[in-house]
């Protein structure tokens, strides 16, 4: 297992790929025009799961609950500002969920499945929704690094 360092926890509306710098400017006045009609809101850690599933965990995850019903919407609305700009739609349902850890061997082990199990309906924390960034990755052997590229604040409740 590889764990998700705290810092690098966020939750992704849109992977974008490899993009220009130039087009950069142009994402970021999407996230500006998204942020804008967006207040701030609510969401709730719920579940433990893995993809693409328990009978070989890649990716062990915890999900998201949104009692106001705005992440959808958000995502929805933003998936369509970037479309406009060329890139490509996303083929699968948009699933909210924060990565834990990532599995490094292809085995399966089982105390870690029956871990996710026993977790399945954990009901963690809330936090409040404040704000989307545009964020640069690169890969290194330690993880992911992110470099905030543009962030756009939701207007307070």
């Amino acid at each position: 297992m590889r764990w998700t360092r705290p810092e690098g926890i966020h939750l992704t509306l849109k992977f974008l790929g490899n993009i220009k710098s130039e087009q950069a400017p142009a994402l970021g006045e999407a996230i500006k025009s998204v942020c804008g009609d967006c207040r701030r809101f609510p969401l709730d850690v719920a579940g433990v799961g893995a993809f693409p599933g328990l009978g070989r965990p890649r990716v062990i995850w915890t999900g998201l609950q949104d009692p106001l019903g705005r992440l959808v919407p958000l995502a929805a609305k933003l998936e369509d500002l970037v479309a406009e700009q060329g890139f490509e739609r996303e083929k699968r349902p948009f699933r909210p969920h924060l990565t834990l850890g990532r599995v490094k061997s292809g085995r399966v082990n089982p105390e870690l499945v029956a871990a996710i199990r026993d977790m399945s309906d954990l009901a963690g924390p809330s936090f409040v929704a404040e704000h989307l960034v545009l964020f640069q990755s690169v890969l290194k052997p330690s993880g992911a690094e992110y470099t905030p590229l543009f962030q756009g604040e939701f207007s307070p409740e």
